[in-house]
């Protein structure tokens, strides 16, 4: 593929995989990274949800999208890589934007005490 073949806002794309069912996809667009995390998001799948991350701060992104739609399950390894990644991105005044996160998710950053240091859209889900 040349550089003429891909779209002119995608830079790069990358995608982690534990299993058919735990994935890290990564994309840059301009000059915003964009992670879905897929399936279950543990302390084993959490190096490349690090490496992820660490590919798209090292472009110097200033906005980070986090997309939860697809996640069933994450631990503390998860939380921690995403605030080392926040303090990242607002260090150089960015921002980092977790959407899609259900009831169950926002209950746990809840807990945590981590709302405040994110931009979170939340979604309903049907039970």
């Amino acid at each position: 593929m040349t550089e003429s073949d891909t779209s002119p806002t995608m830079k790069s794309s990358a995608q982690f995989e534990k299993s058919e069912h735990s994935t890290v996809h990564a994309e840059l667009v301009r000059n915003e990274g964009f992670v879905t995390l897929c399936g279950e998001i543990d302390h084993s799948v959490t190096p490349q949800l690090d490496d992820a991350l660490t590919q798209l701060l090292a472009e110097k992104v200033d906005r980070l999208v986090v997309d939860f739609a697809r996640l069933s399950f994450f631990d503390s390894a998860c939380i921690g890589a995403l605030v080392r990644a926040h303090a990242s991105v607002t260090e150089r005044g960015g921002t980092v934007k977790l959407v899609n996160v259900d009831q169950y998710a926002y209950r746990v950053l809840q807990i945590a005490g981590l709302l405040p240091f994110f931009d979170i859209e939340r979604i309903e889900r049907e039970v």
